[in-house]
């Protein structure tokens, strides 16, 4: 069982309606694990190493690439990410002992899988020094590359905290207190953050820098469903990545909070640490590979909705960068027109959404996570409902800071609210929701589950009187 404390979720409230709610999540979360994909994605078969299928190209459509292993030089294995090591051993296990040398970051709190390639259990959101010892590995192993050689770059959602290595000048606390101010204190969406981010970091998204003329294979576990436009964030295309992440920090109003070092570098603007440049791939063997998206979680959930009889749709891929609050007290609408009214589905009915909502935290300073204060802040609307249950969960198994994935919430759950004596407006103005649910034994804990393709939120209405 993926979610750990099931029966102690079903011992309370809603318990047919919370059945529900935790089926289709755990369908959902079991869903995106990248290693069956990668496995099928880089296999051997006599004596050639095949690498690709047309539905994991990119762009799709591109046919397989042999390489007689005979005449293959050595095979490295590098990244970084929530799902990096996952996809890594998916490429050990395919290639075994062809493998000379390899390092993957992976976020703390995940397993060590991996024999034959090093892992280093990193920091996540916020990268620590293991973040860059690991990183370090990773540019050293980059570097020994040559024609002929192999390089296979897992990569995945996380790698940009997970594989921080900070440019020259720019200490690990500077980049620590970048990410702190800009997505935490101002709620920045991902694209924003990682403008300024990957500008103050030399690995990440430029592997092909360092395997000089060896062949790159890049393997994605990617956040986006594919084919939409999910990000607003947009920046003037005469402008360098310099300039964005300048604009960024100063529309955020962070230019002043972060330090002088940062500051400098930025204006500087040298292009050797700037975004990989075509004379750096122009001609090059590279091959890029996206093996695993939410639609694969989203389409489980609404396949295992379907089983159990119910009218269900996914109402949204991915509904990312908006508060979660707001989002909450929408959502719980749609919910009750559903109970009442019987639209926009009939019940017994089911809505899911995928993506990643925001916390902005500004000064404040609770235990939470966008999960939990989304289904935190849903409880208020549904109180009283005798078929309305909401849960969300995120699919890494770690909801922020915290050790829970997300949290469920019924109708019941502000009465039992009111009996621990908890203050649910203060809690939330504090973004305070784990102790919260916690102390209602309402928080979902999965354990770290080897992905990274956003969150699940499963809104249930049951046909009850």
């Amino acid at each position: 069982m993926i979610i750990k404390n099931r029966d102690a979720l079903l011992s309370h409230g809603n318990v047919v309606g919370r059945r529900v709610v935790l089926d289709i999540l755990e369908a959902g979360l079991g869903a995106p694990d990248p290693y069956e994909n990668t496995r099928k994605l880089v296999r051997v078969e006599d004596g050639k190493l095949i690498v690709g299928l047309p539905e994991f190209s990119q762009p799709p459509g591109r046919p397989p690439v042999l390489f007689d292993l005979s005449k293959v030089g050595k095979v490295y294995v590098v990244g970084g990410g929530k799902a990096a090591q996952r996809m890594a051993k998916a490429v050990e296990d395919a290639l075994g002992d062809r493998i000379a040398e390899g390092h993957v970051n992976t976020k703390k709190g995940d397993k060590i899988l991996c024999k034959r390639i090093e892992v280093t259990l990193a920091g996540h959101p916020i990268p620590d020094q293991d973040s860059v010892e690991g990183s370090r590995r990773i540019v050293e192993i980059e570097r020994k590359a040559k024609k002929g050689d192999i390089v296979f770059a897992c990569v995945s959602g996380g790698g940009t905290a997970l594989m921080a290595l900070p440019v020259p000048g720019v200490p690990l606390e500077d980049l620590q207190e970048v990410y702190r101010v800009l997505y935490f204190g101002r709620g920045a969406n991902m694209p924003m953050a990682n403008a300024v981010r990957n500008q103050l970091a030399m690995l990440n998204t430029k592997h092909a820098r360092y395997v000089g003329e060896a062949t790159l294979v890049q393997i994605l576990t990617d956040e986006v469903p594919p084919g939409l436009r999910v990000h607003m964030f947009r920046s003037a295309d005469h402008k360098s990545a310099y300039q964005r992440a300048i604009e960024v920090l100063k529309t955020n109003e962070c230019w002043e909070k972060v330090s002088e070092r940062v500051r400098s570098f930025l204006l500087k603007g040298d292009p050797q640490y700037g975004p990989i440049r075509p004379d750096e791939t122009d001609g090059k063997p590279h091959y890029n590979y996206r093996v695993m998206g939410p639609e694969y979680m989203l389409e489980a959930a609404l396949a295992k909705a379907g089983e159990m009889g119910l009218n269900a749709q996914v109402l949204v891929s991915s509904m990312s960068d908006l508060e979660a609050q707001p989002i909450a007290e929408a959502l719980a609408y749609v919910a009750q027109e559903m109970e009442v009214l019987g639209r926009p589905l009939k019940p017994p009915s089911v809505l899911l959404c995928g993506g990643e909502l925001v916390v902005t935290v500004g000064d404040t300073t609770g235990v939470g996570g966008r999960n939990q204060e989304f289904v935190l802040t849903a409880a208020q609307r549904i109180e009283g409902s005798k078929n309305i249950v909401i849960g969300s969960a995120d699919s890494d198994g770690t909801d922020a800071l915290t050790g829970v994935a997300g949290g469920i919430v019924d109708g019941h759950t502000m009465e039992r609210v009111r009996a621990a004596g908890i203050d649910v407006a203060a809690e939330l103005a504090n973004h305070n929701s784990n102790p919260a649910l916690e102390s209602l034994g309402d928080t979902i804990v999965t354990g770290f589950l080897g992905t990274n393709v956003r969150d699940l939120r499963v809104v249930y209405v049951g046909a009850g009187g």
